[in-house]
């Protein structure tokens, strides 16, 4: 028996030939050209194993036919184009795929001299985040429940869960509005800097403001975890810097994610919830 989430299967379609029309030279985008897909679909064979039921499992045939039927109606310039899309579809497309590994092969490229193919190889996949989401202006709880809509409408996103609202004292000393806060689940396919410009446009689209810092505001939304990585950009940082000092951001994880173990301290949500309400 697996672990759960644990992806340690894989169903693999190699070399399937599909002619279409991708490419920047004219010529390209109307004549027909081979591509070779290979494509390595990670899950878990556990449902479909002891069942023997082929519904609880990924056909290589319906992938087959998805990967046949994108590749033909659709007309890229690029490879990698064509490649990073088809790795999107196959996720969206099949509920029990958690990552995707797509090799993208083009044997009659367009180019001199002696060779096998051209060819890109990407991987995409599923990837658990965390977010906070707070409101001290106006219809609070309507602004929380616009931002889930949006959620829950992106297909970049699944499996999308908020936990229970609560109702918090103002943080930072400058906002005088009590917040009602909540935490969110969800799995994207958005990386880091996609999922930063995505949530800014909902905070933008829900009437926010940026006049001070910590000032009350219509939406608030932070990327708490994304997945275990540990991110220090400029405009970036995850785990949130000071989500450890937050109770507001802590109580709601709580119910979500008790034992996420944070990548920097070391330590579980729980126990950091613990520590807080204990000072």
């Amino acid at each position: 028996m697996h672990a759960k989430g644990v992806n340690m299967d894989v169903v693999i379609l190699k070399d399937f030939e599909v002619k279409a029309c991708h490419g920047v030279n004219p010529e390209e985008k109307i004549n027909p050209q081979r591509f070779l897909f290979t494509a390595e679909i990670f899950t878990n064979f556990s449902q479909c194993s002891e069942s023997d039921d082929l519904t609880k499992a990924i056909s290589y045939s319906d992938v087959k036919k998805t990967l046949k039927s994108f590749c033909e109606n659709n007309c890229f310039d690029l490879i990698e184009t064509l490649a990073v899309k088809s790795a999107e579809i196959l996720l969206k497309k099949f509920p029990l795929a958690s990552k995707v590994k797509l090799t993208v092969k083009k044997p009659d490229a367009p180019m001199s001299g002696v060779f096998e193919y051209a060819g890109v190889r990407v991987e995409r996949e599923w990837k658990t985040v965390y977010l906070a989401l707070g409101s001290s202006m106006g219809d609070k709880g309507g602004y929380l429940d616009f931002a889930m809509e949006r959620l829950l409408a992106d297909d970049n996103f699944r499996n999308v869960k908020e936990s229970a609202r609560i109702v918090t004292k103002p943080y930072g000393g400058v906002a005088k509005n009590d917040f009602v806060n909540s935490a969110v689940k969800a799995e994207t396919l958005y990386s880091p800097q996609e999922l930063l410009a995505t949530i800014n446009a909902i905070e933008k689209d829900g009437d926010r403001v940026r006049l001070e810092r910590w000032g009350d505001r219509t939406l608030d939304i932070d990327i708490v975890f994304y997945g275990d990585e540990i991110i220090e950009d400029d405009d970036l940082c995850v785990p949130h810097i000071d989500m450890q000092n937050r109770d507001f951001v802590l109580a709601p994880l709580v119910e979500l994610c008790p034992n996420k173990l944070h990548p920097v301290l070391k330590k579980r949500v729980k126990e950091l919830y613990a520590e807080l309400t204990e000072q």
